[in-house]
């Protein structure tokens, strides 16, 4: 969380230098929930963070976002059922696993400004890193009892966020997000996930608007 708000405030003076001769920027900051179901030996979690983006508008309805979110460490408990890919036991192999989770995505976003609400639409492309998959390799390869699973799976993978919300502005400068939802596509093509190449998740988001 420290590298995040580091990154807010580098952002937020950035965009306030940039704005003095274009006074078309969004940035935000805020709350982030992401969910991605079970997928092979990996299951379904939920992850709390935190997010920046900012925005620039080339019209009053049309403009580019860049978005970072980072969900920070986490540790799961991961089963591999017994003679299977994963595991060369009759017994099940628990491993307890840990990992971290970020993404960075950008993307054109569609607003449109009413008095009381503003709402708008975003399609962003860009990467998640999630280093779980290696954890899963690794203790798999340290026990023993799990089959090496031809290589180590990859750390990065392609995600797409498709989605919107809307904003209730404060003022000229301030508005309030109260929900961002986007369904985020991820590529974690890998032996951990037994031949599944595409995750379907869930993120929801809240925050602040600074518009210069």
């Amino acid at each position: 969380m420290k590298k995040l708000l580091l990154l807010v405030l580098a952002v937020f003076f950035a965009a306030a230098a940039f704005a003095q001769d274009a006074p078309k920027v969004q940035v935000a900051v805020g709350y982030s929930y992401l969910y991605t179901p079970h997928d092979g030996f990996v299951p379904s979690s939920s992850f709390n963070g935190g997010d920046v983006s900012l925005a620039y508008f080339f019209s009053k309805h049309f403009g580019l976002k860049a978005e970072f979110a980072d969900y920070g460490s986490y540790g799961q408990t991961v089963t591999v059922p017994a003679n299977t890919q994963g595991c060369n036991s009759q017994a099940n192999c628990a491993l307890s696993v840990h990992g971290n989770v970020f993404t960075y995505t950008v993307g054109p976003v569609l607003h449109f400004k009413f008095k009381r609400v503003q709402p708008f639409a975003e399609v962003m492309f860009g990467g998640i890193h999630n280093n779980i998959y290696s954890d899963i390799f690794n203790h798999c390869t340290v026990q023993g009892e799990c089959i090496n699973l031809s290589k180590l799976p990859n750390n990065t993978a392609f995600d797409l966020v498709i989605g919107g919300g809307f904003d209730i502005p404060f003022s000229e400068h301030i508005a309030f997000r109260p929900v961002d939802v986007d369904y985020v596509r991820t590529g974690f093509g890998n032996p951990t996930v037994i031949g599944n190449s595409t995750q379907n998740n869930l993120r929801a988001q809240a925050g602040i608007v600074f518009k210069f």
